[in-house]
Protein backbone atom coordinates (compact mmCIF):
# COMPACT_ATOMS: atom_id res chain seq x y z
CA UNK A 1 0.00 0.00 0.00
CA UNK A 2 3.23 2.57 0.54
CA UNK A 3 4.22 1.85 -2.90
CA UNK A 4 7.12 0.19 -2.22
CA UNK A 5 8.48 -2.80 -4.56
CA UNK A 6 6.53 -6.41 -3.90
CA UNK A 7 8.55 -9.31 -1.80
CA UNK A 8 8.68 -12.31 -3.03
CA UNK A 9 10.15 -15.37 -1.75
CA UNK A 10 10.66 -19.20 -3.16
CA UNK A 11 9.00 -21.19 -1.63
CA UNK A 12 10.21 -24.45 -4.06
CA UNK A 13 10.93 -24.79 -7.21
CA UNK A 14 8.55 -27.40 -8.31
CA UNK A 15 9.65 -30.26 -10.73
CA UNK A 16 6.54 -32.68 -9.96
CA UNK A 17 2.97 -32.05 -8.32
CA UNK A 18 2.72 -30.92 -5.02
CA UNK A 19 1.37 -28.45 -2.45
CA UNK A 20 1.60 -25.35 -0.86
CA UNK A 21 0.34 -24.33 2.35
CA UNK A 22 0.53 -20.34 3.14
CA UNK A 23 -0.46 -18.94 6.91
CA UNK A 24 -0.17 -15.54 8.13
CA UNK A 25 -1.00 -13.66 11.37
CA UNK A 26 -1.23 -9.67 12.35
CA UNK A 27 0.77 -8.64 15.32
CA UNK A 28 -2.36 -7.02 17.10
CA UNK A 29 -3.94 -10.51 17.48
CA UNK A 30 -1.07 -12.16 18.13
CA UNK A 31 -0.85 -9.53 21.12
CA UNK A 32 -4.10 -9.82 21.85
CA UNK A 33 -3.77 -13.67 22.29
CA UNK A 34 -0.88 -13.14 24.80
CA UNK A 35 -2.23 -10.69 26.81
CA UNK A 36 -5.57 -12.51 27.25
CA UNK A 37 -3.14 -15.61 28.59
CA UNK A 38 -2.01 -13.13 31.03
CA UNK A 39 -4.91 -11.92 32.35
CA UNK A 40 -6.74 -15.27 33.07
CA UNK A 41 -3.27 -15.69 34.38
CA UNK A 42 -3.21 -13.45 36.88
CA UNK A 43 -6.87 -14.17 37.90
CA UNK A 44 -6.47 -17.72 38.56
CA UNK A 45 -2.87 -17.21 40.01
CA UNK A 46 -1.16 -19.60 37.49
CA UNK A 47 1.97 -20.13 36.07
CA UNK A 48 1.95 -19.74 32.28
CA UNK A 49 3.99 -21.85 29.99
CA UNK A 50 3.83 -20.79 26.56
CA UNK A 51 4.96 -23.44 23.86
CA UNK A 52 5.46 -23.33 20.17
CA UNK A 53 8.24 -24.46 17.77
CA UNK A 54 10.66 -21.93 16.40
CA UNK A 55 13.41 -23.77 15.94
CA UNK A 56 11.47 -25.43 13.19
CA UNK A 57 9.32 -22.11 12.08
CA UNK A 58 12.47 -19.84 12.63
CA UNK A 59 10.38 -16.60 11.15
CA UNK A 60 6.41 -17.18 11.85
CA UNK A 61 7.08 -19.27 15.35
CA UNK A 62 9.69 -17.14 16.57
CA UNK A 63 7.44 -14.36 16.21
CA UNK A 64 5.25 -15.27 18.41
CA UNK A 65 7.89 -16.28 20.93
CA UNK A 66 8.94 -12.22 20.67
CA UNK A 67 5.40 -10.52 20.82
CA UNK A 68 4.55 -13.16 23.98
CA UNK A 69 7.92 -12.22 25.76
CA UNK A 70 7.37 -8.55 25.25
CA UNK A 71 4.26 -8.78 26.61
CA UNK A 72 5.05 -10.77 29.64
CA UNK A 73 7.95 -8.33 30.00
CA UNK A 74 5.13 -5.54 29.75
CA UNK A 75 3.14 -7.47 32.43
CA UNK A 76 6.47 -8.36 34.85
CA UNK A 77 5.83 -6.05 37.91
CA UNK A 78 1.68 -7.84 38.08
CA UNK A 79 2.68 -11.02 37.41
CA UNK A 80 5.65 -11.19 40.54
CA UNK A 81 3.36 -9.65 42.70
CA UNK A 82 0.99 -12.48 42.20
CA UNK A 83 3.26 -14.82 42.41
CA UNK A 84 3.01 -16.24 38.50
CA UNK A 85 6.14 -17.45 36.51
CA UNK A 86 6.57 -17.64 32.75
CA UNK A 87 8.13 -20.27 31.20
CA UNK A 88 8.83 -20.36 27.22
CA UNK A 89 9.26 -24.63 25.83
CA UNK A 90 9.11 -26.35 22.40
CA UNK A 91 5.96 -27.60 21.68
CA UNK A 92 7.23 -31.56 21.69
CA UNK A 93 8.83 -30.45 25.14
CA UNK A 94 6.22 -28.84 26.93
CA UNK A 95 3.98 -31.98 25.95
CA UNK A 96 6.16 -34.08 27.56
CA UNK A 97 6.30 -32.02 30.48
CA UNK A 98 2.80 -31.78 30.78
CA UNK A 99 2.03 -35.58 31.22
CA UNK A 100 4.43 -35.60 34.33
CA UNK A 101 2.91 -32.80 35.83
CA UNK A 102 0.43 -31.95 38.37
CA UNK A 103 -1.17 -29.91 36.79
CA UNK A 104 -2.36 -25.79 37.83
CA UNK A 105 -0.73 -24.32 35.52
CA UNK A 106 -2.13 -22.61 31.92
CA UNK A 107 -0.43 -23.31 28.75
CA UNK A 108 -0.79 -20.99 26.20
CA UNK A 109 -1.10 -22.56 22.46
CA UNK A 110 -1.98 -21.64 19.19
CA UNK A 111 -5.22 -22.65 17.97
CA UNK A 112 -4.56 -26.20 16.22
CA UNK A 113 -1.90 -27.24 19.25
CA UNK A 114 -4.96 -25.90 21.70
CA UNK A 115 -7.55 -27.85 19.72
CA UNK A 116 -5.46 -31.12 19.95
CA UNK A 117 -4.06 -30.91 23.28
CA UNK A 118 -6.95 -29.42 25.17
CA UNK A 119 -8.95 -33.10 24.11
CA UNK A 120 -5.96 -34.80 25.03
CA UNK A 121 -6.11 -33.19 28.82
CA UNK A 122 -9.99 -33.82 28.71
CA UNK A 123 -9.92 -37.47 27.38
CA UNK A 124 -6.90 -38.42 30.16
CA UNK A 125 -9.39 -37.28 32.99
CA UNK A 126 -12.25 -39.53 31.67
CA UNK A 127 -14.53 -37.93 29.63
CA UNK A 128 -14.84 -34.98 27.12
CA UNK A 129 -17.85 -33.94 28.80
CA UNK A 130 -15.75 -32.90 31.52
CA UNK A 131 -14.26 -29.82 29.52
CA UNK A 132 -15.38 -26.13 29.57
CA UNK A 133 -14.04 -23.52 27.49
CA UNK A 134 -13.56 -20.30 29.63
CA UNK A 135 -13.03 -16.73 26.42
CA UNK A 136 -11.00 -14.21 27.41
CA UNK A 137 -10.68 -11.00 25.62
CA UNK A 138 -7.94 -8.74 26.02
CA UNK A 139 -9.67 -6.12 27.61
CA UNK A 140 -10.75 -8.68 30.73
CA UNK A 141 -13.69 -9.53 29.11
CA UNK A 142 -14.99 -13.47 29.82
CA UNK A 143 -17.00 -15.93 28.37
CA UNK A 144 -17.80 -19.52 30.19
CA UNK A 145 -19.06 -22.28 28.24
CA UNK A 146 -19.39 -26.06 27.74
CA UNK A 147 -16.98 -27.07 25.32
CA UNK A 148 -18.43 -30.32 24.33
CA UNK A 149 -21.51 -30.17 21.60
CA UNK A 150 -22.89 -33.71 22.41
CA UNK A 151 -26.02 -32.09 24.25
CA UNK A 152 -28.01 -30.81 21.34
CA UNK A 153 -27.39 -34.45 19.57
CA UNK A 154 -28.37 -36.38 22.41
CA UNK A 155 -31.81 -34.02 22.88
CA UNK A 156 -32.79 -35.06 19.00
CA UNK A 157 -31.93 -38.60 19.70
CA UNK A 158 -34.16 -38.12 23.13
CA UNK A 159 -37.23 -36.80 20.90
CA UNK A 160 -36.94 -39.97 19.04
CA UNK A 161 -37.69 -42.22 22.55
CA UNK A 162 -33.64 -43.40 22.07
CA UNK A 163 -32.11 -43.40 25.86
CA UNK A 164 -29.34 -40.86 25.99
CA UNK A 165 -26.50 -40.20 28.88
CA UNK A 166 -25.95 -36.63 29.15
CA UNK A 167 -22.75 -35.07 30.92
CA UNK A 168 -24.22 -31.78 32.48
CA UNK A 169 -21.25 -31.20 34.69
CA UNK A 170 -19.49 -29.02 31.78
CA UNK A 171 -22.19 -27.07 31.86
CA UNK A 172 -22.65 -27.05 35.25
CA UNK A 173 -18.84 -25.70 35.57
CA UNK A 174 -19.38 -23.10 32.82
CA UNK A 175 -22.21 -21.57 34.98
CA UNK A 176 -20.05 -21.56 38.27
CA UNK A 177 -17.36 -20.34 36.34
CA UNK A 178 -19.53 -17.62 34.90
CA UNK A 179 -21.20 -16.71 38.25
CA UNK A 180 -18.04 -16.81 40.34
CA UNK A 181 -16.40 -14.30 37.76
CA UNK A 182 -19.23 -12.12 37.94
CA UNK A 183 -19.41 -12.11 41.72
CA UNK A 184 -15.64 -11.09 41.66
CA UNK A 185 -16.74 -8.53 39.94
CA UNK A 186 -19.60 -7.19 41.53
CA UNK A 187 -18.02 -8.24 45.31
CA UNK A 188 -21.07 -10.23 45.88
CA UNK A 189 -19.94 -12.54 48.28
CA UNK A 190 -23.40 -14.56 48.82
CA UNK A 191 -23.11 -15.30 44.88
CA UNK A 192 -19.34 -16.45 45.27
CA UNK A 193 -20.73 -18.59 48.00
CA UNK A 194 -23.17 -20.22 45.97
CA UNK A 195 -20.70 -20.60 42.90
CA UNK A 196 -18.88 -22.14 45.50
CA UNK A 197 -21.10 -24.51 46.68
CA UNK A 198 -22.81 -25.78 43.57
CA UNK A 199 -19.01 -27.16 42.76
CA UNK A 200 -19.02 -28.51 45.85
CA UNK A 201 -22.46 -30.50 45.65
CA UNK A 202 -21.15 -31.23 41.82
CA UNK A 203 -17.85 -33.11 43.01
CA UNK A 204 -19.68 -34.65 45.90
CA UNK A 205 -22.17 -36.35 43.77
CA UNK A 206 -19.58 -37.77 41.42
CA UNK A 207 -17.49 -39.18 44.43
CA UNK A 208 -20.67 -40.21 45.87
CA UNK A 209 -20.81 -42.78 42.51
CA UNK A 210 -23.76 -40.86 40.67
CA UNK A 211 -22.53 -40.38 36.79
CA UNK A 212 -22.94 -40.32 33.46
CA UNK A 213 -21.46 -43.90 31.68
CA UNK A 214 -18.79 -42.19 30.36
CA UNK A 215 -17.19 -41.30 33.35
CA UNK A 216 -18.11 -44.61 34.60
Amino acid sequence: ADGSEPQKHLVNDFKEPGIVMGIHNLEKSIRSFAKSCIIYALSKRMDIWFATKDTISKEYHAYFKQIFQEEIDNHMDELLNAGVTYRYLLIDDAVAQMMKHEGGFLLALKNYDGDVMSDMVAAGFGSLGLMTSVLVSPNGQFEYEAAHGTVKRHYYEHLKGNATSTNSLASIFAWIGALGKRAKLDKTMELLEFARALKSAALTTVYDGVMTKDMT
